[in-house]
């Protein structure tokens, strides 16, 4: 894991312009939280942002300062002041509101608050590429929660038809609207499937509106999948005693999705992981 993020700010803006269905569930939660919450891996913002124009309040903890980069500009421009503060930046709402953007592996992370609940979203959790990464992040992460504190995160549990199916040559991702034009993403994917890690190359397409190709970008980078018991182990060991595994939404990566309730986990959900620090 670098500090570099795969996708420059411009590029994710673009891509992930579809990426919706978590953004109202994410804005739920924060409003339920009972006290501070810590968004990890917030990037430049895709959820943070709308729970902020909710009226809410979240600090901020990302890897890339390229995408913090982004985040900062985004909340300068909504109003928020800034004020750099140690290794850290401030920033205050007329109305009062508060927050911290803080660049920190959430591996590895000292913060000098504690929270109510800890957010890692969409799929973030696996770039941690080994069991001890993951560990780390679990153990880091309980203890900047206060006590009956969440921590919660979404993570895509493997299903192995879709692994061997999207393991068998190049595939189209998805064909977006950008500007005039379109953005064409088509992905191939290398599995390690003893070790769980699936190594990704994106190329990424834009044309005009009369279909020239205006733009063209290829991206790697690569994530760690666990599954349900082993997550389970994980969490126990990191020291949490209690948690619940749910799935997040039916179509998470389209703006069709919807909770998908109560029913029972299959292969290919995200799941929505909660652990409470008791």
């Amino acid at each position: 894991m670098t500090d570099a993020y795969y996708l420059s700010p411009e590029l994710y803006d673009a891509v992930y312009a579809d990426v919706v269905a978590d953004i109202a569930p994410h804005v739920a939660l924060l409003k339920q939280a009972g006290g501070p919450a810590l968004e990890l891996c917030a990037g430049n913002g895709r959820l943070l942002l709308p729970a902020l124009d909710a009226g809410l309040s979240c600090d901020a903890l990302d890897l890339s300062t390229e995408m913090l980069g982004s985040l900062r500009a985004k909340l300068v421009a909504r109003g928020w002041q800034e004020r750099a503060e140690g290794g850290a930046w401030r920033f205050k709402h007329t109305d009062g509101r508060q927050l911290g953007v803080h660049a920190g592996d959430m591996r590895d992370f000292s913060l000098p608050a504690h929270y109510s609940v800890i957010v890692i979203g969409f799929n973030s959790f696996l770039h941690n590429l080994t069991q001890d990464a993951q560990l780390a992040t679990l153990r880091c992460c309980r203890h900047h929660l206060t006590s009956g504190g969440r921590l919660v995160l979404s993570a895509f549990h493997p299903s192995a038809e879709k692994l061997i199916e999207w393991s068998q040559g190049e595939r189209m991702f998805k064909d977006l609207p950008a500007g005039d034009g379109r953005v064409r993403l088509w992905d191939l994917a290398q599995d390690d499937r003893v070790e769980q890690v699936r190594n990704m190359t994106r190329r990424i397409e834009f044309t005009d509106a009369a279909g020239a190709v205006t733009r063209r970008e290829t991206v790697t980078f690569s994530l760690r999948y666990a599954y349900k018991p082993e997550m389970e182990l994980l969490l126990h060991v990191a020291g949490f005693s209690r948690w619940e595994a749910r799935p997040a939404f039916e179509g998470y990566f389209t703006d069709a999705g919807e909770p998908a309730g109560e029913r029972a986990l299959r292969e290919g959900d995200v799941i929505a992981w909660t652990a409470w620090k008791d």
